[in-house]
């Protein structure tokens, strides 16, 4: 394996504005916890936290404690659980629903409300003069199967959220067991919607979306796996929403590749047949993770020249000032 070398560089007048430095690493299809990597950017054993990318392992307590199907929880419902949605109105409708199979009112979520990740999507409450609820947050799905599983087992849900709580201490041992990382060397701290959060070494992360894709999580999280996985593909729009790019790489790959995003410049992936993919943009600029993950995905083959071409919109990203003249670009290096 050569070791490759993944910069940002944020153009103006074509001239190098900044340069951000990226942390990748890509396992091959038959990977294990000690596979050498096919490629590596930075240190692919230092540590990141997931944020957003651990969804489906905070998910799999549904199955577990038999929250799913107590509460009959659909494919959308599942889907949202795992998100980061765009707070459109179909996300709050489908939030809004769990709750209401859980008997409980949207004050019972600890994500706090903020407007919604998609621009659009602000602009339409913004419109109606409508403040953002705990139902816009983008972990609103997450949460609320947290409080499933909470019922389910008879805990408390007045902390479900906090580290002390059964539920993510039950979390934590999942956590565990999909990375094969010791509880005791999972590193954890508060997300931005209150929950715990996780730190492991960044081949940990695409190791685990490895075996999802691959239907090849260690047991007992299987049969789990299977039907996140499914609920992913299926309702792709429940993950993140119109104009991004977790919805529209599973909805132009037809569900080959599956994505998340985590804050702070994180992205995990899994491509079928292919392997597990992570990264990490150092300095944390959010607004390059697309362009990264698109090129990345180029040039290891993972698309193809059509595919590539569908997600443009992601990869070419000019900058416009105020007056939408065009000033500059994104530009991403591999060498």
């Amino acid at each position: 394996m050569q070791p490759m070398r993944v910069t940002v560089e944020t153009l103006r007048g074509g001239l190098i504005e900044s340069v951000s430095h990226v942390r990748a690493v890509v396992l091959p299809a038959d990977a294990n916890a000690h596979t050498v990597p096919t490629f590596v950017s930075g240190d692919e054993q230092a540590p990141t936290f997931w944020r957003s990318a651990a969804k489906f392992i905070q998910a799999l307590s549904l199955f577990h404690s038999g929250a799913i199907d107590r509460f009959g929880f659909t494919e959308q419902e599942l889907a949202l659980a795992c998100a980061s949605h765009s707070g459109a109105d179909a996300h709050v409708a489908v939030a809004a629903g769990m709750l209401e199979k859980l008997g409980l009112a949207a004050d019972a979520l600890h994500c706090g409300p903020h407007t919604p990740l998609g621009p659009a999507e602000a602009k339409v409450l913004q419109d109606r003069g409508e403040a953002p609820s705990r139902l816009h947050n983008n972990c609103s799905g997450k949460h609320s199967g947290m409080l499933a599983v909470c019922l389910a087992r008879g805990w408390p849900v007045a902390d479900y959220h906090r580290l002390h709580h059964p539920l993510q201490q039950e979390i934590l041992r999942h956590m565990s067991q999909i990375t094969e990382v010791p509880v005791a060397q999972i590193e954890t701290a508060v997300d931005g919607c209150g929950a715990v959060v996780f730190r492991t070494p960044l081949r940990t992360l695409a190791l685990s979306y490895l075996r999802l894709l691959q239907g090849a999580l260690p047991e007992p999280h299987r049969e789990a796996g299977t039907r996140i996985l499914s609920a992913l593909r299926g309702a792709p729009q429940m993950v993140a929403g119109v104009g991004r790019l977790c919805t529209d790489l599973m909805q132009i790959t037809r569900g080959r590749l599956v994505g998340k995003v985590g804050a702070e410049g994180v992205y995990a992936l899994g491509a079928e047949g292919r392997g597990g993919l992570a990264l990490k943009i150092e300095d944390g600029n959010s607004k390059l993770t697309d362009a990264v993950v698109c090129h990345l995905l180029a040039h290891l083959g993972w698309i193809d020249a059509a595919e590539h071409e569908a997600l443009r919109t992601y990869w070419h990203q000019s900058l416009y000032n105020h007056q939408r003249e065009l000033v500059g670009e994104i530009r991403v290096r591999i060498a």
